[in-house]
């Protein structure tokens, strides 16, 4: 990356980062939110099944936001400019964890869920932040770029996921402070969000030259625009399913080990933050190299089948000591098939849907997040495992899909 595109990318990359701290800060309090019969916010009365139900409904309902809002983020930003548009996103996002926060201190279940709900509608944080990055890439040697630069934003993703769920753990710790509490992640990730405010009204540059004047903002139009577009239709459906597969292991993962091995939040918080330092050293190393090698498709093709094989050896009966070893290949060829899954979509994509192609992808994946999560909840309470198994056998067939796409090259939009 030079050094001007990297000043450029910095600030989106920060926001990125601040956002997804925030996002994985409730990943390692959530199971012990809701499943924890002696601290948790549900009656003992309830059934493990119904606590395990309502726990899956929480962790859709940022997806969900997401899932609304995103394509509209994403588009909005194509006409009116990447920098104007995520200063409104995050402002939005900024009120929905503090809404989340007062909810999660009055033990407020379907506060906690509309709070949730509202900080998804208004996340266009990595969207727009992938959009920044095409607009850099166009040109010759476009697709290096973006493979390597997509790489760095995930960088910053997985250094998130280090940090977010450790400080998750320790900051609802009321043995560590006293007047720690569930809701204080939600309050930091609300001070964080202020943060990322501060970062692009002062250190970015608008990277989009062009706007879009005369095409609607509506969002069925926006589905359909990008439906329409025989290359782009392909890719999400492969998305579609490689969401399904990552995301049952995201977010079922620490469910799993709350069930099996009775972690607490702060256990969980260090269990998933040791997973991501793979993610960031395979981020950091393995992305440039592969990308000289071999092709996003052939890339996704075959770390999305190692994916699912190391998901199996995850869930695997052990000591739990034995997931220092188990969880490294998991997060090695997540990162792998998480940035090149990007390129797929940005490659099929013209210059001047960007915005809308990549909107469109986070819609895609945070459907598949929501799925997830509710189905996901139903199955857990019976076998705590049968998410992660079952996000293994999507993400085989996607590597079916790219298959049968093999012979024809992904051909970008007109």
């Amino acid at each position: 990356m030079s050094s001007s595109d990297f000043k450029k990318v910095l600030p989106y990359a920060l926001v990125v980062f601040f956002g997804y701290v925030g996002f994985s800060m409730p990943l390692p309090i959530l199971p012990e939110m809701f499943l924890d019969s002696e601290v948790g916010i549900l009656p003992s009365s309830y059934s493990n099944q119904l606590k395990t139900f309502l726990l899956g409904l929480i962790m859709s309902a940022y997806p969900v936001g997401q899932l609304i809002g995103s394509p509209i983020l994403g588009k909005c930003s194509d006409r009116w400019g990447r920098k104007k548009i995520i200063l409104i996103s995050l402002f939005g996002c900024m009120l929905g964890y503090v809404l989340t926060a007062l909810a999660a201190r009055s033990y407020s279940v379907p506060g906690i869920f509309m709070g949730l709900l509202f900080c998804g509608l208004c996340e266009g944080n990595i969207a727009i932040a992938q959009s920044v990055v095409a607009d850099l890439a166009a040109g010759p040697g476009g697709d290096k770029k973006k493979t390597i630069y997509f790489g760095w934003l995930n960088l910053f993703v997985c250094f998130a996921f280090i940090i977010g769920p450790i400080l998750g753990g320790q900051l609802s710790d009321s043995s560590l402070i006293s007047w720690f509490t569930f809701s204080t992640p939600f309050w930091i990730a609300a001070a964080m969000t202020l943060v990322g405010m501060g970062i692009i009204l002062y250190f970015s540059e608008e990277t989009k030259v062009r706007s879009i004047q005369d095409t609607a903002l509506g969002y069925w139009e926006s589905f359909k625009e990008g439906l329409m577009q025989k290359s782009l239709s392909k890719m999400y459906l492969v998305n579609f399913f490689l969401a399904l597969g990552y995301f049952s292991y995201f977010r079922f993962f620490p469910v799993y080990l709350q069930n099996t091995f009775n972690f607490s939040s702060s256990l969980l918080g260090y269990t998933i933050a040791y997973g991501s330092v793979a993610f960031a050293v395979a981020a950091f190393l393995f992305l440039g190299p592969i990308s000289k090698r071999m092709s996003p498709y052939k890339a996704v093709g075959l770390f999305s089948t190692l994916l699912a094989f190391s998901f199996v050896l995850v869930i695997i009966p052990a000591p739990s000591w034995s997931l220092l070893f188990t969880t490294i290949p998991a997060n090695i060829c997540l990162a792998v098939v998480m940035t090149y899954a990007s390129v797929l979509v940005s490659n099929a994509s013209s210059s001047s849907f960007q915005g809308q192609a990549l909107g469109m992808l986070t819609s895609v994946q945070v459907m598949a997040e929501a799925l997830t999560g509710i189905g996901g909840g139903l199955l857990a309470g019976h076998f705590s495992s049968l998410p992660i198994m079952i996000g293994a056998s999507m993400l085989v067939i996607s590597s079916v899909f790219l298959f049968a796409f093999r012979e024809k090259k992904v051909d970008h939009a007109p």
